[in-house]
This record gives C-alpha cells, sequence and structure tokens, in this order.
C-alpha cells in the first residue's frame, strides 16, 4: 500500500492493465502512473462454466437469496443480516431465504448468528459454510438473487460476474468498480452500502415482482456475455 505524504515518483510502467476504469483511476491519481500507459481491460469468466438457467418467474417456494464470499465486516454481511430483520418485521415479507456461504473470523461469524437470533430470523438465514471452488456453479444454480452488500471498494467483483452470467438477479453496493457492470434498473438492483432498509426495500420489490426479476436477470447475462466474458479478456490482452 501506499504510504500517506510519501513523495510521489512516477512510475515507469508502459503498459498498465487496469481491471475496471475504478482501479485505473486509482492507479493514475494514488499511484502516478501515467494516463497514457494505462488501459481497462475488463476480467472476464468462462461462460461455459457459469451456465445461464432460465428461473421464469416461478412462484414455488421462497425466493432463494444468496451471499457467496467471504464473512468478514467490509463486506458488509451484517447488512444483510439486518435487511432480512426489516424484511420480515417491519415489511411482512417472509416468503425469502438468505443462504450465506463462506467463511470468516470466528467473532465475526458469531456476531452475525447473535444478530440474526435477536432479530428473530434464524429461520430465514442458513449459514451454508465454506464451499470448494468448483461448486460454486452448482450452488448459484440454486438460487435466485445474490446479496452483494460490500461496503468496500471492490476494484471488480467476479462474484457478482458469475451470478448474473448464471441467471440470478444481482442486488449490490455501489462501491468500487460494480457500478461499471452492475446498473440500477437495467440489469439489476442497487442500494447504499450500509443501509439495510434500502436494501430489504429492494428485496421486497423483487419478492412482489418476479417478472421484474427474470427481465433484470436476462438483461445481466447480456451484459456479461457482450463486456465480461473470457474470450473477450483474452482478446484485448492479446
Amino acid at each position: 500500500s501506499l504510504l500517506p505524504n510519501a513523495p510521489r515518483r512516477p512510475l515507469a510502467f508502459e503498459h498498465v492493465l487496469c481491471v475496471s476504469e475504478f482501479m485505473r483511476r486509482y492507479m493514475v491519481d494514488e499511484a502516478g502512473v501515467p494516463s497514457e500507459n494505462t488501459r481497462v481491460v475488463y476480467n472476464g469468466i468462462d461462460l461455459a462454466s457459469f451456465p445461464w438457467r432460465d428461473r421464469g418467474a416461478r412462484s414455488d417456494g421462497p425466493l432463494q437469496l444468496l451471499y457467496a464470499g467471504g464473512l468478514l465486516e467490509h463486506k458488509g454481511v451484517h447488512t444483510a443480516i439486518e435487511a432480512i430483520g426489516y424484511l420480515v418485521k417491519q415489511l411482512g415479507v417472509t416468503d425469502a431465504h438468505l443462504t450465506l456461504v463462506g467463511g470468516g473470523p470466528p467473532a465475526y461469524l458469531q456476531r452475525l448468528s447473535d444478530r440474526a437470533s435477536a432479530l428473530g430470523v434464524d429461520r430465514f438465514i442458513t449459514f451454508g459454510g465454506r464451499v470448494p471452488r468448483e461448486q460454486m456453479p452448482a450452488v448459484l444454480q440454486q438460487h435466485d438473487v445474490l446479496l452483494f452488500p460490500s461496503e468496500w471498494a471492490e476494484p471488480l467483483a467476479r462474484m457478482v460476474q458469475e451470478a448474473m452470467a448464471c441467471g440470478l438477479m444481482v442486488i449490490g453496493t455501489m462501491t468500487g468498480g460494480t457500478p461499471e457492470i452492475l446498473r440500477d434498473g437495467e440489469n439489476g438492483l442497487t442500494f447504499e452500502a450500509g443501509n439495510a432498509a434500502m436494501l430489504a426495500q429492494k428485496i421486497a420489490q423483487v419478492a412482489a415482482d418476479p417478472a421484474l426479476r427474470v427481465r433484470l436477470a436476462k438483461a445481466a447475462r447480456r451484459t456479461v456475455e457482450e463486456r465480461f466474458s473470457l474470450d473477450r479478456m483474452v482478446d484485448e490482452i492479446e
């Protein structure tokens, strides 16, 4: 990391590839890389490994929500827990279930579990633990919506790409490079980082309007196909 107030020396990199425009601006403004030496090449995913599943506007069973990633405070997982409490207690929506996939510090995991209990929403939340990387496509296929509550500046979240490719609708924050893939009302829904009430309202909106979820999920898949495929990334690098 860069030391605050340290003297800046121009970095003599002739070609700097950045995974997002957010990171390109950081490299120019904070790291001192000449702007003309930078270029954005978005990370891409193998679409064959994350196939589209058309969930349709189904109404059988609860809306299956997923959080996948590190169970870490800066990832905003506590906001998802609080949102489920608001969703059930304040908005009266009980046809949704959140599964948390991933691991983290025991103290934070206990904090999340305790908060779910305090809110009285234990039965609406499942702690799924760590899942091997190769099993993630199957996990994604079992869910309808990815919650992405990150509070830190994600350079470009791979999980968002993978979920969008598989047909999940994403409800996420707009930190870091996320606005470059997720657009509110076009291919997903967004909310303010740390705003559990706003997240709950977006979940309730999706639960009440399956057609909206389907429309946004289809647009999300097109976004990944057009701009975030592995083939496109390799072509641009070459």
